[in-house]
């Protein structure tokens, strides 16, 4: 059995820090972990209640799978009145962390609900889980946009139900959809542009380019070459809008490994957030 930190959830292979609260002792990967768990006070106990309730859950997932369970959802915390948030360099490291300590051999399945979030955060992730050596699999419940959708294009294998979605992976440049940016001189003379805009064309071209040769990499060893050159150029090239529902039946017409049916034990975890509504981020994104 698998041995979690109480606050950040984080698998520990090593030593843990016990730390006594209430009369109760605890573990914890850090006394990082410790200290801010101390911290928060009655809503660390409350984090402290569910979290064990969600390692629960995991830990029976991981025996009927047969997997490592990882977990990126962007959901309003019941302890917490932050809205969901988005894909950030936190995730990736965490994320990144954790699939570096599985075993290479050792299937990995990976529960994602995000509404996207940094690039660079989304691609570290979505390349650990390209190089790790056993079957990856990406769980879909409801939706997993732009950076999510990058992610799950790197698994084998992505479970969805009928209604759940990925998106458009053409980056966002300080909010503007990258094609715009793009044809933007091609569609006024260019003493009428400023020069931020110019150079944000400039960076929109480049960051389209190096996302539409990222997702063509993701898919090397599925789909032939002419198919990847095409679903990367559908996903990345801005013909659909950037929060255009890409469903199931579509995915399978491209060619991608996509099969329905979503464990029981993953809508039980769902139960354990609150409703909310996630924040956008503001940067270049997915």
């Amino acid at each position: 059995m698998s041995v979690r930190c109480i606050y950040c959830g984080m698998q520990m292979d090593g030593r843990p820090t016990r730390a006594k609260f209430d009369g109760e002792s605890l573990l914890f990967c850090s006394q990082r972990c410790v200290s801010v768990f101390r911290a928060m006070g009655s809503r660390g106990r409350l984090r402290a209640r569910i979290q064990s309730e969600r390692f629960d859950i995991l830990e029976r997932l991981e025996s009927k799978r047969g997997s490592r369970v990882l977990t990126l959802v962007h959901r309003r915390e019941p302890w917490s009145e932050e809205p969901g948030g988005f894909i950030t360099i936190e995730d990736s490291e965490a994320l990144v962390a954790q699939i570096r300590r599985t075993p290479p051999e050792k299937p990995i399945d990976m529960i994602i609900h995000t509404p996207g979030g940094i690039a660079l955060a989304a691609e570290m992730i979505a390349m650990a889980a390209r190089k790790h050596a056993g079957k990856v699999t990406t769980i879909v419940p409801f939706y997993a946009m732009s950076g999510g959708s990058l992610i799950a294009l790197a698994a084998e294998e992505i479970l969805m139900e009928k209604e759940s979605i990925l998106g458009p992976l053409d980056p966002q440049i300080n909010g503007f959809p990258s094609r715009s940016l793009i044809t933007l001189p091609s569609r006024k003379p260019i003493e009428t542009i400023s020069d931020q805009m110019v150079v944000l064309s400039e960076v929109a071209r480049r960051s389209a380019d190096q996302t539409r040769e990222f997702v063509k990499w993701l898919l090397e060893d599925k789909l032939e070459p002419k198919d990847r050159t095409a679903v990367a150029e559908f996903l990345t090239g801005g013909y659909l809008s950037h929060d255009t529902p890409i469903v199931p039946r579509v995915l399978k017409e491209l060619g991608l490994n996509v099969k329905e049916g979503i464990p029981e034990e993953v809508y039980e975890l769902f139960r354990t957030f609150e409703f909310g509504t996630c924040a956008r981020p503001r940067c270049a994104v997915y």
